[in-house]
């Protein structure tokens, strides 16, 4: 009988060597590294949102300053749906695609804040008249 390794209480029979795999401890991972990784797997970058220049959109109206504001609001007020359908992206500038690629991660942004988000839906309310 080989006694080099220890016997393990679960299985007097196996050795850890001949089990074929070992556990290691739990480690601890901050909230903004379980983020990085979160992004890293969906294979996102996080942009930070560009609020003058959402809002200065939004004001500017026409089909994109709707879709960004509706964009905005389903994305910050999760039980709010996006009224338009997803082909409408065609239809964006450059800029207009960026903003509604960083409306869609305000809360995966680091530091990012609920009271900042609600002043910035409370803004693109009153210049949309309500209609978001």
């Amino acid at each position: 009988m080989n006694t080099s390794q220890p016997k393990t209480a679960q299985n007097p029979g196996q050795t850890p060597s001949t089990r074929g795999f070992k556990i290691n401890p739990p480690r601890r991972v901050s909230p903004d590294e379980a983020i990085r990784q979160q992004n890293v797997a969906r294979g996102l970058t996080s942009l930070p949102l560009e609020t003058d220049l959402l809002l200065k959109r939004v004001a500017d109206g026409g089909f994109s300053g709707q879709f960004l504001a509706d964009a905005f609001i389903s994305a910050y007020r999760t039980d709010k749906p996006f009224p338009h359908s997803l082909g409408g992206l065609i239809k964006l500038d450059a800029e207009a695609f960026r903003l509604f690629h960083e409306c869609l991660h305000v809360r995966h942004v680091s530091g990012w804040s609920d009271d900042h988000l609600y002043s910035i839906e409370q803004q693109i309310s009153a210049i949309v008249g309500g209609a978001a």
